[in-house]
């Protein structure tokens, strides 16, 4: 019961797909490993009604409407995050500068360049995808873009300054982490092929590396670089895929 609780506070603070629940602090700290999991029931929501034949064959319009649904299942959280990191770290991320920025809600040029770009970006390359006909594939980039999140709250830990981002990375131990790695494998199993999987893993670590080294360069991480995280990820999935196709 305590597993099917945790999924459920998961899904409900990963997604509008969860039922909304009274939670601790604590509780945060034990969805990282369920993250992956969140993907996949996001994911499966998505692609559901164009697997039954909505819009089929018109592929941009089912590769917009993915995008549009995941901004709107994840109440556009990971996008604010990477817009967030984008405006901070701007042309050269001073420590100072880049937390003033972060604190303030506005968005600036760096910032709506990005959203700009990674939506763009990933609209285009899940056209390929549903072009194959891989839906699959669609739902695997979902899950290894959670992946992507619970990586960064592994490495971020010891960067972790104080808000919500600081919870999930508490409960990112090396059980959670490998939790979350192997509902990825299995997933992109029936969802990619290995050198999809493989070539999607090493850029999404690439990706992590290149927040891990930001967040070092400006002294801590927060929940920005957690959602920023789950946008490279996804990005990440989605090139290796059409980079192999």
């Amino acid at each position: 019961m305590n597993i099917i609780r945790d999924i459920l506070i998961t899904l409900g603070f990963m997604t509008r797909i969860g039922p909304v629940m009274e939670i601790e602090a604590e509780d945060i700290g034990r969805t990282v490993k369920w993250m992956p999991l969140s993907g996949l029931v996001m994911g499966l929501v998505i692609v559901l009604p164009f697997w039954l034949g909505l819009f089929a064959g018109k592929f941009w319009i089912q590769s917009w409407l993915t995008v549009a649904a995941s901004v709107y299942l994840t109440r556009g959280l990971h996008f604010d995050g990477f817009a967030d990191i984008a405006d901070g770290a701007g042309p050269y991320p001073d420590p100072e500068r880049f937390w003033k920025i972060i604190k303030d809600s506005c968005s600036g040029v760096f910032g709506v360049l990005a959203l700009v770009l990674a939506g763009l970006g990933q609209a285009v390359c899940f056209y390929y995808l549903y072009e194959a006909g891989v839906y699959g594939a669609v739902v695997w980039i979902f899950v290894l873009g959670r992946l992507g999140n619970a990586l960064m709250a592994m490495v971020g830990r010891p960067l972790a300054r104080p808000g919500q981002g600081s919870l999930s990375m508490v409960g990112a131990d090396g059980f959670s982490i490998g939790v979350a790695f192997v509902t990825t494998l299995l997933v992109g199993v029936f969802g990619v092929s290995p050198a999809v999987q493989g070539l999607g893993l090493l850029l999404t670590a690439g990706g992590v590396l290149f927040l891990f080294r930001l967040a070092k360069r400006v002294g801590g991480a927060n929940g920005d670089f957690l959602g920023a995280a789950v946008v490279l990820a996804e990005l990440a999935g989605l090139l290796a895929f059409c980079a192999l196709n």
